[in-house]
């Protein structure tokens, strides 16, 4: 095969490297391997070009400036798979000035070697007429060789050491471009040792023709601009929450910096050599078992694993792309403060609620207290007065509401004669009687000095009658041990009879009290209604 008929596939290549370009150039805003895979394969196509051109045509112009042009198109394809390599293994990689000369320097240094016809033969000699087109290397082409291939090798390094670390489609994304680019490195070689005589084909772009199909492939069936991922230090390594890596077995396959110092809280000296163990050794029986115990509440378990450690604990399985199990991810996170802050939220909350019981007693006590007479313990008028006004309210069709009005006979005399503690026993005493005879739902009140009322909700004339005498009698029973005999009198009104509402009913029983003092005291008197009471 004569070396004019290889420039159909070199220009192939050159138009495939175009087609690789347009992909990659639409897809930089997804991913910065983009813009650095369009690089490279920016110089594939100059380099493939240089090629067709160099051996489709016998033109002296060609000849002259293939070493130039196909120096760019080398220089280009170096920086840009070592970006792209950069890249790919850590997409927070940017090109810095300083490698970008780096980088630039010696590529521009050996173009313009090649473009100066005094210099051109130290990079490359290519016969200026006739029909042969072999190429020899000079000296300068041979350094840049060497320098490309450590450049290169630095690049394959970063990207092994990534692939080492990575899994699943990210492994698979590496594995591609290392095996391209080492296809077309070793291609190069190749093509180097067989034009090392100035006979050889330069094959280097059927190399990065067979490339670049692979990464096509790759593009649409793997998704290679589609998902870079993160290095591991950018994540994993940085995130708060203890995450570790566990086999079906248990044992501990990897874990981050965080779970160091979680695990090195929860059982001191435990950091070292953590990798290969078995999880409960590490993170020990009692937490294993606390957690154990835990409920599983939408696949996360909260338990306190030592004395004020509370953890979050989070499992997902992971399998292969066969559903066969390959361990789970434990994600860990601290709560110890959150969950002190609740408990201690919560320590309140029972607090509160034991001082607004307390309160809402010494409220009712207060209540109560507002409406007791000190002295007897009995109701005073106030409450009296709503007791009333709501028994005469509630009180059903035709069921009558009764009051006794009690007054202490000779009182006055009782204070004047054994003084104000003897008088006040005697009231003490009679509030006793009172609510001795008192029956649920009654009501009995001091009503103000020595008169007191008893309410009697549901009870008639007669009824209130009775009640009254029972009273008059058990009171008529009652000495003080000072001598002081007691007796009272009672006057006796009820609904319908004295009126229905509360002022008539108290002035029909007042009236009727005030009958039994003038008929003699010590007695009781019934009203007759709305005319004068009756004995």
């Amino acid at each position: 095969m004569t070396l004019q008929a290889w420039w159909p596939l070199f220009a192939c290549a050159a138009v495939v490297a175009l087609g690789i370009l347009a992909l990659a150039w639409q897809r930089r805003s997804r991913t910065p391997a983009a813009t650095a895979l369009a690089v490279t394969v920016s110089g594939v196509a100059v380099w493939s070009a240089a090629d067709a051109a160099l051996y489709g045509t016998t033109a002296a112009v060609v000849r002259q400036a293939y070493p130039a042009v196909l120096m760019v198109g080398v220089g280009v394809v170096v920086a840009g798979v070592y970006g792209l390599s950069r890249t790919v293994a850590d997409p927070s990689w940017q090109l810095s000035r300083r490698v970008a000369v780096s980088l630039a320097v010696e590529p521009l240094l050996l173009v313009l070697a090649a473009a100066l016809p005094a210099t051109r033969g130290l990079v490359l000699a290519v016969p200026e007429s006739g029909t042969a087109a072999e190429v020899e290397f000079g000296p300068l082409f041979l350094a840049h060789s060497g320098y490309s291939y450590v450049l290169l090798a630095v690049a394959y390094l970063h990207l092994a050491r990534r692939r080492r670390s990575a899994a699943g489609v990210f492994r698979r994304q590496l594995t591609v471009l290392l095996g391209t680019a080492v296809l077309s490195t070793v291609g190069n070689v190749v093509a180097v040792v067989l034009q090392g005589d100035g006979h050889g084909v330069d094959l280097t772009p059927l190399f990065f023709l067979l490339t670049g199909l692979v990464d096509c492939w790759a593009i649409f069936r793997l998704g290679l601009l589609q998902v870079v991922p993160v290095a591991r230090d950018r994540v994993v390594d940085t995130v708060p929450d203890a995450v570790l890596v566990v086999d079906p077995e248990g044992r501990v396959l990897d874990l981050n910096p965080a779970a160091v110092r979680m695990l090195e809280r929860t059982r001191p000296g435990v950091a070292d050599g953590i990798l290969g163990r078995f999880l409960q050794d590490v993170a020990g029986p009692e937490a294993v078992a606390v957690l154990g115990r835990a409920a599983d509440r939408d696949g996360s378990r909260l338990a306190e694993v030592a004395p004020g450690v509370w953890l979050d604990v989070r499992t997902s399985p992971i399998s292969d792309p066969r559903g066969r199990a390959l361990g789970r991810i434990v994600v860990v996170r601290d709560v110890s403060e959150e969950q002190g802050r609740r408990l201690a939220v919560e320590a309140l909350n029972r607090q509160l609620a034991e001082q607004l019981v307390e309160i809402e007693r010494l409220r009712a006590a207060l209540a109560e207290e507002a409406v007791r007479d000190p002295l007897t313990g009995l109701h005073n008028r106030r409450h009296l007065d709503r007791a009333l006004d709501a028994a005469l309210a509630t009180a059903p069709d035709g069921t009558p509401v009764a009051v006794v009005l009690v007054d202490v006979d000779h009182f006055k005399t009782v204070n004047d004669r054994f003084g104000h503690a003897v008088g006040d026993r005697v009231l003490q005493s009679v509030a006793g009687v009172l609510t001795g005879a008192a029956r649920p739902g009654d009501v009995v009140a001091r009503y103000g000095g020595e008169e007191f009322l008893v309410l009697l909700p549901g009870a008639g004339r007669g009824e209130a009658a009775a009640r009254a005498e029972e009273i008059r009698r058990r009171c008529a029973g009652l000495l003080d041990r000072d001598g002081a005999a007691v007796t009272v009198s009672a006057g006796v009104a009820a609904t319908p009879d004295d009126g229905d509402d509360a002022a008539m009913l108290l002035a029909g029983a007042d009236r009727a009290l005030y009958a039994a003092k003038a008929a003699g005291r010590d007695r009781v008197v019934v009203s007759a209604g709305l005319g004068a009471p009756v004995g």
